[in-house]
This record gives structure tokens, C-alpha cells and sequence, in this order.
């Protein structure tokens, strides 16, 4: 794997030979649902021998009110190798590719080396994109049940974090580091850190569609609602945008998210809020969730909290 600079012409290419060669599939039907975060092919999917990813990135969304310009800021997990996050332009805190500020951010790479001490484990993970990046991982040594189990160097890993930067140092400080089970994974990483490049830098239109509170882009929209109710309520159904996962899994996630106590919330609650929703079906999308880095458990295997309130 190379690292180089591409217009977005260029970029556009290598998605289309990408998708070509990996996903042995009708080519227009591949970039349909590359193209709508993945969110037509449920938890998971074999396409020709490709596994994809049900997770997915959303595009940001526009500033509200139209003339004051606001902070364009990426509200999911963003995709990246590392070469873009060790370029990644820095204003105090706050990182930019591009244009997008990112706030958390996944890498898949092999580790080279680790280091455990009492309070946290530290790998270089390196994607051949350039320099292997430091990795921390906390581990509490309050909770005997949380693995700290510490992962060979050899190991491929997909790292799920925050990227940060301490005396002009950047690295990840990850709330999930996990094997990666197929190998196929590191495919489909780099499919979608190529269509988070094209999706984030390219502008996105303002205009309302016809559902309240829709907000076209450039991406084409699946043809049917990402939300959809399927009985009980839950916060923010309203303003949830395609974010590449499923109708179900938007309904755990945002439960989960809404959820204010420390501890999380836990299974059997999700279950009593969401009662057109199998515990099966809801237990997939939790494990589906928290592999993905969106959410992490709490006092327990059975009680979850969003990542996104963990800052």
C-alpha cells in the first residue's frame, strides 16, 4: 500500500477499480450501495467473496440557518490511514482532513510492537501508509472483568479512537482495539476511507427535502427511510441522518446515546423501549455496535454507553 496524492478525479478511478477488483459484483450496484453507506445490505453481507461492513460514515451536516457559517464537523467514526491523520491540519484540539473537523476516527493495520504497564497497554499499528502510529489503550484496573488481555505484535487490528496530539506527538487513544476475524476487513477499510475522502470533500447542498428535517447531498439516498418505527420511542428520531447502519441499529444506537446515567443503559431496557424489536435482533445490533467502536459496556456485558459521550 502506497501512499499518494490524488485529485478527486483520480480518486474517483481508483474507487471504481477498487470496487471492480474486490467486490466481483454487477459494477453499478456496487457503487449504488458504497454510495448510501451500506445501509441496503443489513448486518453484513458476502458479495463474490467481499465482506462488507454494515458500519459506514455519514456526511457532515450543514450548518442550520443558512447564512452564518458554522463548524463542519464529521459526527461518526471517520475511516482513515494513517498517513491522513499524521497530516491532519490542528487548530488547538481540534483535527481536519480536509475540510471536516474528526473527532473519532478508526485505522486498520498490523500491530509491530507493544508495551503494557499498570494503567495502560501501547502498540504501533502500522497500515504501510506511513510511520507505525502510537496506540493507547487504558485499561481499568478497577474491573477485573474488563479484558486487558494484551495482542501480539503479527496481529491485524482495526483501532477505533480519538486522535490526539501531546508536544507535536500524535496518536490514537483508542476505546477499542479487536483482531480483525477476516482479512477481507482491511478491503473493505480502504473502500471506505476512499469514499469518506470523496464524501467529505466534496460540498454538501443545503436544500430540504420533503421529509421534515432531510437534508439532501451529493451521496444518493436509499430509497426507503433509514428510521423506521417499529414500535416504542426513543430521543432524536427526528434529526437522524443515513449514517450507514441499519434501521435497527440507528434505534439501539440512539437509545443508547440518549441515555443519561453513568452506568448506561442495559439490555432489557433497550428491549422495553424498542418492543417491535426481537432481543436477538437487538443483541446483534449491540455486539454489532460496540465492534464498530460506537458504544462500549459499562458495569457489565449487559449495560452500554455511547462513545460519543465518553469525551
Amino acid at each position: 500500500m502506497y501512499h499518494v496524492e490524488l485529485f478527486d478525479s483520480e480518486i474517483e478511478a481508483v474507487y471504481q477499480t477498487i470496487c471492480r477488483l474486490f467486490i466481483g459484483y454487477r459494477f453499478d450496484n456496487a457503487i449504488k450501495r458504497h454510495q448510501i453507506g451500506y445501509s441496503t445490505l443489513g448486518e453484513s453481507s458476502m458479495v463474490g467473496g467481499y465482506t462488507q461492513s454494515a458500519g459506514g460514515f455519514a456526511s457532515p451536516a450543514p450548518s442550520q440557518g443558512g447564512e452564518k457559517k458554522g463548524r463542519t464537523r464529521a459526527t461518526q467514526i471517520i475511516p482513515c490511514t494513517v498517513s491522513q491523520l499524521m497530516s491532519a491540519s490542528q487548530a488547538d484540539e481540534a483535527f481536519k482532513v480536509g475540510d471536516v473537523e474528526v473527532a473519532q476516527v478508526t485505522i486498520v493495520g498490523i500491530i509491530r510492537s507493544t508495551d503494557k504497564s499498570m494503567t495502560n497497554i501501547q502498540y504501533k499499528v502500522d497500515d504501510m501508509t506511513g510511520a507505525p502510529m502510537d496506540v493507547k489503550q487504558w485499561v481499568d484496573t478497577e474491573d477485573p472483568s474488563v479484558d486487558s488481555t494484551v495482542l501480539p505484535p503479527g496481529t491485524y487490528v482495526k483501532v477505533s479512537g480519538n486522535l490526539r496530539s501531546f508536544q507535536n506527538h500524535r496518536s490514537v487513544v483508542a476505546f477499542g482495539v479487536r483482531p480483525l476475524e477476516d482479512m477481507n476487513e482491511i478491503t473493505s477499510h480502504m473502500l471506505e476511507v476512499v469514499q469518506a475522502h470523496m464524501a467529505l470533500g466534496k460540498p454538501q447542498s443545503t436544500s430540504v427535502s420533503g421529509a421534515k428535517g432531510g437534508v439532501s447531498s451529493n451521496i444518493t439516498p436509499p430509497s426507503r427511510p433509514v428510521m423506521e418505527s417499529t414500535g416504542g420511542s426513543y430521543a432524536g428520531a427526528n434529526n437522524m441522518v443515513n449514517n450507514g447502519l441499519s434501521a435497527n441499529q440507528n434505534q439501539v444506537l440512539s437509545l443508547i446515546r440518549s441515555c443519561p446515567d453513568p452506568q448506561g443503559i442495559s439490555i432489557q431496557d433497550l428491549k422495553q423501549r424498542l418492543s417491535g424489536i426481537s432481543l436477538g435482533v437487538i443483541k446483534q445490533a449491540v455486539e454489532f455496535l460496540s465492534n464498530e467502536g460506537h458504544i462500549f459496556s459499562t458495569i457489565d456485558e449487559d449495560h452500554y454507553k455511547s462513545t460519543d459521550n465518553d469525551e
